[in-house]
Formats: C-alpha cells, structure tokens, sequence
C-alpha cells in the first residue's frame, strides 16, 4: 500500500501541481472597500527558470473565505482584471497560473473586497442640490440675456 502512495505522490510530482510555478501575487491591498460596486484586480507573476512560459491565470471569486462555493471569472494571460456590477457584500477573490506543460501554481493569497454602495437618501439628496444647482444656473442666464438685449 506504502508503495502505491509513493508512485502517486511521484506521478502528481511529475504531472506538475505547483512544486516549481510560482504563485501569483495581486497588487491589490489585502482588505478592499468599493462603495460603487467595480474594481481592478492585478497581479504579478514571476517566472523561474524552466518556466518561462506565458502562464493562462485562473482568476476565482468566492463569497466565503473558504473558496467553498468558488467560480472561475477569468481565464487568460492578461495581469489585471475589472470587475463591475458587484451588489453589496464581501467577496474573495484568488489567482493561480497554469502553464502551457500541464503545471500549475498553487492559489494565490485571498484579497478581500467589501462593496457597499451609498445610501438612497444620499443619492436623492445630490440628485437634488444637483437639479437646485441647474435652475438657478438658468436663472441668471436668462436675466442676463433680458439685460443684455
């Protein structure tokens, strides 16, 4: 039995799971705030020698800490992502690279983002010094067309 361990631990060892990829590192802070629901999540990525591959990056959102219930949002090279029309809410969000061999880094340190959008009552308020603003710009235009002539 022993031995069938090791011969599968050695076939995953040679399959490539993440031993000699490294990891990606976002550069985004650990803890987020958005208060307008999008955002831009980057990272970084350093090859190694051997692995000098362009990497695909898998890039997973979750809304628990243990990615129990994650879903893959982005699949590509690129090292940035925007993300938009978040509701209010915590979300997680992870990277890993695969290479074009088969190998595959391991995930990337969680990054945390907290949405939660203004109030109505704050909306309604601008909305409103807003429309005040605009009359009383109208206002003295007028007057001033009616002096002017």
């Amino acid at each position: 039995m022993q031995v069938l361990w090791v011969f599968l631990l050695a076939l995953m060892g040679s399959a490539g799971f993440g031993q000699n990829t490294p990891k990606p590192i976002f550069e985004n802070d650990r803890e987020n705030f958005s208060n307008s629901g999008y955002l831009k999540l980057s990272w970084t990525w350093e090859a190694k020698a051997g692995n000098a591959d362009a990497p695909i990056f898998h890039l997973q959102r979750s809304q628990d800490a243990a990615f129990a219930h994650a879903k893959t949002i982005y699949k590509g090279p690129d090292f940035a992502s925007f993300r938009s029309g978040l509701n209010n809410g915590l979300y997680y969000y992870r990277i890993r690279a695969a290479l074009p061999d088969g190998s595959t880094s391991g995930w990337s340190d969680p990054v945390l983002v907290e949405v939660k959008h203004h109030s109505l009552a704050l909306t309604f308020t601008l909305v409103g010094l807003g429309a005040v603003v605009f009359l009383l710009t109208v206002i003295i235009v007028v007057q001033g067309a009616r002096r002017t002539t």
